[in-house]
């Protein structure tokens, strides 16, 4: 008797359950999902960890700004981020401030969706820091950014 007679394989077990979710089409085939109703599933799953880090690194124009998101769930390097309106009620990633439904924020570019989705920067505050941003960059040369390190409560 061969020791592994007894053994199922396991690649051939996974395939066997890979063949088996692939056969039957998904409930929502056929359907294509706008990014409001993937979005809110995300809420649940992700939250910004303590160890957050949030640069704006550049106002690019009145209703886009450049962001620099950091923490060890999830890393965004010069992430576009646009002015809109807020659906909901938050808090600023940047000052703690209360969002309230109906204030101006910059969220982050939802294509593709980004695990901060949900994440809003008052206007506000980037109003108040790109003057900063400015100084920062004709005295250095370049733009390191402005984190969220309590510079603005």
């Amino acid at each position: 008797m061969r020791f592994f007679e007894n053994q199922t394989d396991p690649w051939g077990h996974l395939l066997g359950e890979l063949k088996v979710f692939s056969k039957a089409p998904p409930p929502d085939a056929g359907r294509r999902f706008a990014t409001t109703q993937v979005v809110p599933a995300l809420r649940t799953i992700y939250r910004p960890s303590p160890e957050l880090v949030v640069t704006i690194a550049e106002r690019t124009g009145p209703t886009s700004a450049t962001v620099i998101w950091n923490e060890p769930n999830c890393r965004y390097g010069y992430q576009t981020w646009r002015a809109a309106v807020s659906r909901v009620s938050g808090v600023c990633v940047i000052s703690g401030k209360a969002i309230r439904r109906g204030d101006i924020v910059f969220k982050p570019q939802l294509r593709p969706v980004p695990l901060n989705a949900h994440a809003m920067i008052l206007q506000s505050v980037v109003d108040r820091l790109a003057p900063l941003l400015e100084e920062e960059s004709e005295q250095t040369g370049c733009n390191a950014g402005i984190r969220n390190s309590g510079i603005v409560r």
